[in-house]
């Protein structure tokens, strides 16, 4: 009686354990800002965190059941992301095309790694997303403005040349005028200063 007594109450901690445990996790999968989601090994999503749902624009738990390349934009980069993932085990930082649901393309950094077994067998895979969109946006814009300011800059440059070697053949016109004035004591005819600037 006295076993059976210790067992129910073991049972009964063990499964409080484990309820304390689920709700832990679950919790974490609500508070993590990061977009993350866990799928099975043929990347069907098995759960999605609070920060992916709103990322991706669904419902809580609306992608459970598909197949993440839903949110890829471009299949072909699904597929390379994946045999580079299944290959390597691990990829931080990969770029690539994502939609969201009503949304435009979405670039992102993909960071992802196989789960395993303790057999070392592949059980499934996490993901993280990083929207870097907005980043990107703001590179090409800056991009285009250091384009814009070199063009100014060479203009400037080209014109402030120029305006230099005006000032020094006006400068060399004006000495020559002076000497020719100095020279014959009477003031220059027409055909004179057109001699001297030609």
């Amino acid at each position: 009686m006295v076993k059976k007594d210790f067992f129910e109450k073991r049972e009964k901690e063990l499964i409080e354990d484990l309820q304390d445990l689920e709700w832990y996790i679950k919790s974490f999968w609500e508070i993590l800002p990061i977009p993350v989601c866990l799928t099975n090994p043929l990347f069907v999503i098995l759960e999605t965190g609070s920060a992916f749902d709103r990322l991706f624009g669904y419902k809580k738990d609306e992608l459970i059941g598909s197949f993440l390349d839903i949110i890829f934009q471009k299949k072909p980069e699904f597929k390379d992301f994946s045999e580079k993932l299944l290959k390597e085990r691990k990829i931080l930082n990969f770029e690539v095309s994502l939609r969201a649901e009503g949304k435009e393309e979405i670039t992102a950094l993909v960071s992802a790694f196989v789960r395993e077994d303790e057999k070392g067998e592949t059980v499934g895979f996490l993901f993280s997303f990083v929207d870097v969109s907005l980043i990107k946006e703001t590179e090409s814009e800056l991009r285009e403005k250091i384009e814009e300011l070199e063009t100014m800059n060479r203009l400037m440059v080209g014109r402030e040349v120029k305006m230099a070697e005006l000032k020094k053949e006006l400068e060399g016109a004006r000495n020559a005028l002076m000497k020719l004035k100095k020279g014959s004591g009477e003031s220059l005819g027409t055909e004179q200063v057109k001699q001297i600037f030609h």
